[in-house]
């Protein structure tokens, strides 16, 4: 509160069970988003959230990990944290948890006895009340699930009170979800979502906090505190995610065109941002890490005709290509966004279009968001193939549950495995990546 006051199975036929798998996915708990607006990565981590690798954000029984902030009586009792404020006292009260995040997906239980709190997330320990940044709102009786920017821009989605009676149990256990990765922000209470921001300049990390809110009697208690967060691709200076050799690739501050090379892309010094060197051709880069099911945002910016992929296991491609502009292209899944074909028998067999051209200028940054499940295997057989459940190409829907029967062409792999590396291709021409990062799920 305010400190002061989506079918069907694309691709050829497959087994029953192919089937069963994309739909299963498709039809996982995920909340509708807003028609109007882009669909981003927290809209595909929604209906995966019992497959995220959640980890503990408190033991149960010590304030390791945390410390308080302000006046307010904070205690362990039976196995939740509860949190206490006289009215006498103006000041606010909060537990703050020492470590900082970035990107994540956070979630727990919560009881409103009385008066007002919140879950703060991405915040830093300044200003009035103790901090700033956002708090996804905890209330007795209003606005719970709402998102209040405490020191800034005050409310930003307060929704309305019949809205809350569809997802606010008042006087019992709640589950709230916050998913935050990039500036894009799904609040879930009981599993609807009540606030959703793309886009958004909120801050983009810090730590997390509960809140005893000032001048009012509460008592709040919370437990079975639990994050998940992804692996990102692209932590430092030294490639260190990444398998040796690496050639030519390497880190950089910024990647734009060379306004001196037609074609080609220029680098200043620094992190942030992978690219494959001066002469825009290298090896292909592999990742350490090999994943089945999977999430992941990739942001990608290419050149004039220039040409890449990413690789999920190393096998099933999506194209990164100059399309901007194109009504059709030569044959389906050499556009950017495109599902690779695959090569059987001299011919190129299975590539998907995306359902909409949705491709950027060269030069300009791209995204895509990426729903992928591994292929399925019993006793050394397959059973079920790879399939792309959702892929989104800067906030457009361009493929859903398309189930791919082998590798693409120019895999690095042609068996299939139930693990594999991402790899970025290197060697079609310059190419750039930043903010990559995946979220492994459990099978």
């Amino acid at each position: 509160m305010k400190p002061l006051k989506a079918f069907g199975i694309a691709g050829p036929a497959g087994s029953l069970a192919a089937a069963l798998l994309c739909l299963h996915a498709a039809l996982s708990p995920a909340r509708s988003a807003d028609p109007a607006g882009p669909v981003t990565f927290p809209d595909l981590v929604a209906p995966a959230l019992p497959q995220l690798r959640w980890q503990s954000l408190w033991d149960g029984q010590s304030w390791q990990g945390w410390h308080r902030i302000g006046k307010g009586d904070w205690t362990i009792e039976g196995g939740a944290i509860v949190g206490r404020h006289a009215q006498s006292e103006g000041e606010f009260s909060h537990l703050v948890s020492d470590r900082a995040y970035k990107d994540f997906a956070v979630r727990l239980k919560f009881k409103a006895v009385r008066g007002n709190s919140g879950l703060y997330f991405r915040v830093a320990e300044t200003g009035f009340s103790g901090v700033t940044g956002f708090q996804a709102e905890i209330d007795a009786s209003r606005d719970v699930g709402g998102l209040y920017e405490t020191n800034g821009r005050g409310w930003v989605v307060q929704p309305q009170p019949e809205a809350v009676a569809t997802w606010f149990r008042p006087g019992e256990w709640n589950e709230m979800v916050v998913i935050a990765f990039g500036d894009s922000v799904n609040v879930l209470v009981n599993g609807k979502l009540s606030a959703r921001l793309a886009g958004d300049p909120g801050r983009p990390a810090g730590c997390f906090a509960l809140q005893a809110h000032g001048g009012q009697e509460v008592e709040v208690q919370f437990k079975d505190l639990e994050v998940a967060t992804p692996v990102e691709l692209l932590p430092g200076p030294n490639l260190e995610t990444w398998r040796s050799p690496v050639g030519e690739w390497q880190m950089a501050g910024s990647v734009a065109l060379d306004a001196a090379r037609p074609g080609k892309l220029a680098a200043s010094s620094g992190l942030g941002t992978l690219y494959n060197g001066p002469r825009g051709s290298t090896r292909n880069l592999f990742t350490g890490l090999e994943h089945g099911d999977v999430l992941a945002h990739v942001e990608f910016m290419i050149p004039e005709k220039s040409n890449s992929g990413v690789y999920f296991m190393g096998r099933y491609e999506i194209q990164v290509y100059d399309s901007c502009g194109v009504a059709k292209d030569q044959y389906p899944g050499i556009e950017c966004g495109g599902i690779y074909p695959r090569w059987v028998n001299n011919h190129e067999l299975e590539g998907h279009s995306p359902a909409v051209n949705v491709s950027r200028p060269p030069g300009q940054w791209q995204t895509f968001d990426v729903a992928f499940r591994a292929p399925r295997f019993q006793d050394g057989r397959k059973t079920a193939p790879a399939c792309f459940t959702r892929v989104v190409h800067n906030g457009a829907v361009i493929h859903e549950r398309v189930a791919v029967s082998g590798p693409t062409r120019a895999a690095a792999f042609e068996d299939e495995k139930p693990l594999g590396p991402l790899f970025l291709q290197g060697d079609h021409g310059p190419v750039a990546y930043r903010n990559l990062w995946l979220l492994p799920l459990a099978d």
